[in-house]
Formats: structure tokens, C-alpha cells, sequence
């Protein structure tokens, strides 16, 4: 069953709405007079009338500008109507809701809801009443403008924030522009599905594309200049075989021993959920209760979406456990990450790798990993099954940017239907199966969706270089704007002394020498 509390945190958090002013005006019944009379009292009464409508106007203008007058944008609107809605119409509504706790899910659920749109059109044209009475308002343009976006109108939306962001050009409102720069990732993905949609076949002629295989490379044969030229600055997706990541696989036993009193958020997936990769939290619990639960699950059983066991995912071991991550040793690939070149205690320096554990079945729905960032993952125990996409396929995978710069996929890849996505028969899918003792490079802006085949131990980390250079400065700048590490780490990338020189290494660079 649904549960409010996490709409009404979202309400109580907000400001209030000012209401407009109610005037009442009296109706007079004029008495029977002669034609000429008559004439001379309705043109009269017409004046009379033009001069209250105009007196109401000032009225309500002056009401609205002495108030310091705000309109909040859609997502706090939305929550405090649906709140003030009689409880048989959230009841009669709960089916049709997503069944999460995380409220950002649960607000989107609600806007799709005909009631809730019907209520969003209204605000629309009060809003657009608003500035009509009172002139321009950056404020009251950003507002209209997120409900174009939540009403899918995505041109008029950018139309809006654009006017938002020039009317406070002097001193511009982040948020302001950091949603304006969101809904401008929207309007650009609908361009280009409508360019490509001229290009496909009829209908009878649709096809998912036969998926090609990912290269599988030993470290033997691969030097780290060559992984660059060939493979990670053609965004190009590679499984390296023969790498020591660890002197002993990192197992369960291993994890428990070390990490076994950790407190852990557990995810799971959820069907429409609007987190990245659509995993939501589920629960906490210790490493040592984790991993005994899993242990006792045959891969071969089939998992209850809703009684998941959960999913320790992306779990960073340098701040949660730093004794595990001592005896890492990162690929020679990877051991140049620009990350490490910034100051102590900067963004994402000290975030990986991370550890991911899951038993077989358990997913992560198609993603694009964050801030424009490469990624790598090594596997300990068990297999994955990875399905990749090029950075240029993302229009054709229906991506939604419902609450940050990470898209959320429509395209269910699993079961596509190109009758109501037919863009997907212009998809280059590839695929591979990551076993044990495996290394996998995935390229910056690269979509993808894995599968855990088996139960499964692995770590990852993401990193920057020249490769992806120009993606992480794209995506830190609109981060910038409403996060105050994401633009400290922007100065830096972008200061004139920053060393952006490629350094290749011969061999793996034990942890402590890769943080010196």
C-alpha cells in the first residue's frame, strides 16, 4: 500500500501558496427606465465595470508584489494538492500508484494520474493569468515552465526557463538554470528522435538489431597505450582478461570477516521507479546478516520482486571500509584517474572502488553511470550479464530526466516492443557475460543493464582521463550549479594548472602508491 508520509515531508518542507485575493462584488437590478435612459446607465455601468476590473487588477498585482509573492515549482504544487485531496480520492487512486517509499517515485505516479494533469493544466493557465496581471516574474515563469516539463510539453517548458533565467540575468537563480539545463537534455532528445524517426522502415520491417559480442583481451597482450588508442577514446566497451586485481579473490568469507558489522543500505529494484538504474533503498543490515542470507539462496530459484533479498550495490569501501580496500590493486588502465590529482577530501577522490553483492537474478535496469565519468568492474565470484549501448544510441532508448541529469529508460530491452518504441530498431546493442577473474572497461555516456546470473562478488570504480574529458566538464557544469562540490571539482578539472597529461603504467599500482 501506498504510504503518504514521504509526499507530505515533501509539502511540509515548502512554503506556503499565496492565494489571490477573494472580492466579492455586488449585483445591482436596474429598474425600467426610458431607451435613452437605459443606454446612458448600461454604458454607465460598463465604465463602472471596466474600472473595478482594472481597481481589482491593481488590487491583486499590488497584493502579489507587497507579499514578496512565490509559486513553487510543479513537484511541491502537486504535493500540496494531492494532499488537501479527500481521502476517498487517494484510496480510489492507490492501485494505479507505484508501490515505493521513495517519494520522488511516488509524486510521478501521481502526475500521471488524468486527475493530476487535469489539475497541472489549470495551474498552467493561472499561471499564465499571474503574469498577465502582474508582468514578467522570474519566479512565476520557472514555475510555469516545470509544468510544461511535468506536463511533457518540453519546448514551452525551456521557453519558460529560458525567460526565467534572462529576467534574472543580474543575479540568475541556480536551481533556476540547473533546470533549465535538465529540461534542455529533454528538448534535445526529442529533436532527435523526431530527425530519426524519418529514417526508419515500415512498420512490418522493425527488428531489435542482432547483438554483437564485446572484445575479450588478455592483460598479456594489452599495454595501456594500446587499451587508450583502441578501446577507451573510441568509447569502445572491453573485457580484460589475466589481470591480479586482489593477491586472493575478495570471497563472502573474506567480506564478512572484515566488513561484517558494517550497517549497509540495502537496494531493489522497482517497476517505474524514478532513481537511476531503477533501484530504490529497501532496508539496512549488517554485511555478516546479508551475506548469510544470500548464501542460502540457490541461483537456480526465481526471485519475488516484492521479497527481494536486496542488492549491496556500489557500496564505497574507502569510506565504509577501508581495511578491505588495502589489498587492491588498480588495473594498470585505469591507475592514471584524474580524480586522484585533486586536492584531499575533493568529489568522487575517495569514492571507489566499490563493492557489489547480489545473489542470481537481481538487476540494475538500464543506466548511463554519473557525471560523465568511465567505469571499470572486476568480478570475484560468480557472472554477470552485461547488455551495452554507444553513447549516440541514448535518444533511441527513450530516455526521462524526471529528477536529475542521469536519464531514467523507458525501453524495456528485455522484452522490446517496437510497435510503441520502434526508434530501437536503430539501436547497436552488444553484450557480454563477465565471469570471474574478469576485468570490464565501460565507456563514458555508455547505457547499459546488468544481470546477475549467479550470486556474485565484484568491485568497480569510476574514473576520468582524456578519454571522457569533455563529458565530465559538460555534466560538472550544470551540477555546479546546485552543487557546491561538483563545482570545487569543476575549478580544478578546469584550472590552468591542472595536470590533464596521460600517464600509462606497466603493471597494477598497489592502493597505497595509487592514493600517494
Amino acid at each position: 500500500k501506498l504510504s503518504m508520509m514521504s509526499v507530505c515531508e515533501q509539502e511540509e518542507a515548502a512554503e506556503m501558496i499565496s492565494e489571490w485575493p477573494v472580492i466579492e462584488q455586488e449585483v445591482h437590478v436596474p429598474v425600467k427606465k426610458s431607451s435613452n435612459s437605459v443606454h446612458l446607465t448600461k454604458r454607465k455601468h460598463k465604465v463602472e465595470e471596466e474600472n473595478d476590473v482594472q481597481s481589482f487588477k491593481t488590487k491583486r498585482a499590488h497584493t502579489l508584489c507587497t507579499s514578496n509573492f512565490e509559486e513553487p515549482l510543479v513537484k511541491v504544487a502537486v504535493a500540496k494538492w494531492w494532499r488537501r485531496q479527500p481521502e476517498e480520492v487517494k484510496n480510489h487512486y492507490t492501485d494505479n500508484l507505484p508501490c515505493s517509499e521513495n517519494s520522488d517515485t511516488v509524486l510521478a505516479g501521481i502526475m500521471r494520474l488524468e486527475i493530476t494533469q487535469s489539475f497541472m493544466r489549470s495551474e498552467v493557465t493561472r499561471l499564465k493569468d499571474i503574469i498577465k496581471i502582474i508582468g514578467p516574474s522570474s519566479n512565476v515563469q520557472a514555475a510555469l515552465g516545470s509544468f510544461f516539463e511535468k506536463l511533457e510539453d518540453f519546448d514551452p517548458a525551456k521557453h519558460h526557463l529560458e525567460k526565467a533565467v534572462l529576467l534574472n540575468s543580474d543575479n540568475p537563480d541556480s536551481e533556476h538554470k540547473w533546470l533549465l539545463g535538465r529540461v534542455s537534455k529533454q528538448v534535445k532528445v526529442q529533436r532527435d528522435q523526431r530527425s530519426a524517426l524519418h529514417s526508419l522502415p515500415s512498420s512490418s520491417n522493425l527488428s531489435m538489431p542482432v547483438y554483437q559480442k564485446v572484445d575479450r583481451v588478455s592483460a598479456e597482450d594489452l599495454t595501456s597505450e594500446r587499451f587508450y588508442e583502441e578501446y577507451s577514446s573510441k568509447q569502445r566497451p572491453v573485457i580484460i582478461t589475466d589481470l591480479r586485481v586482489t593477491a586472493s579473490p575478495m570471497s563472502p568469507q573474506d567480506i564478512k570477516t572484515h566488513a561484517g558489522d558494517c550497517v549497509v543500505t540495502l537496494k531493489h529494484s522497482v517497476q517505474n521507479s524514478c532513481e537511476w538504474a531503477r533501484l530504490e533503498n529497501k532496508e539496512k543490515i549488517t554485511v555478516s546478516d546479508y551475506i548469510d542470507r544470500i548464501e542460502g539462496l540457490d541461483d537456480e530459484s526465481q526471485l519475488d520482486r516484492n521479497a527481494s533479498p536486496g542488492y549491496l550495490f556500489d557500496w564505497s569501501l574507502p569510506i565504509h571500509c577501508p581495511r578491505l580496500v588495502e589489498k587492491i590493486r588498480i588495473p594498470r588502465y585505469f591507475a592514471g584517474d584524474f580524480l586522484q590529482r585533486t586536492r584531499e577530501g575533493s568529489l568522487y577522490r575517495d569514492s571507489w572502488p566499490s563493492l557489489f553483492v547480489a545473489p542470481a537474478g537481481l538487476c540494475s535496469e538500464l543506466h548511463v553511470d554519473a557525471f560523465g565519468s568511465n567505469f571499470w568492474m572486476a568480478v570475484f565470484q560468480g557472472s554477470k550479464r552485461w547488455v551495452f549501448f554507444p553513447q549516440s544510441d541514448l535518444p533511441y532508448l527513450y530516455p526521462q530526466y524526471p529528477n536529475s541529469m542521469d536519464p531514467v529508460f523507458e525501453a524495456d530491452i528485455r522484452n522490446p516492443n517496437l510497435e510503441n518504441q520502434p526508434l530501437l530498431h536503430l539501436t547497436h546493442p552488444s553484450e557480454c557475460i563477465l565471469s570471474e577473474g574478469e576485468v570490464l572497461f565501460v565507456p563514458a555516456g555508455c547505457p547499459h543493464r546488468v544481470e546477475n546470473l549467479t550470486k556474485s562478488v565484484a568491485i568497480s570504480a569510476n574514473f576520468v582521463d582524456l578519454s571522457n574529458w569533455d563529458n565530465v566538464l559538460e555534466e560538472l557544469e550544470l551540477n555546479a550549479l546546485v552543487d557546491p562540490r561538483s563545482q570545487d571539482l569543476l575549478q580544478q578539472f578546469t584550472s590552468l594548472t591542472f595536470d590533464k597529461k596521460m600517464k600509462f603504467y606497466n603493471s597494477e599500482i598497489p592502493w597505497s602508491e595509487f592514493k600517494s
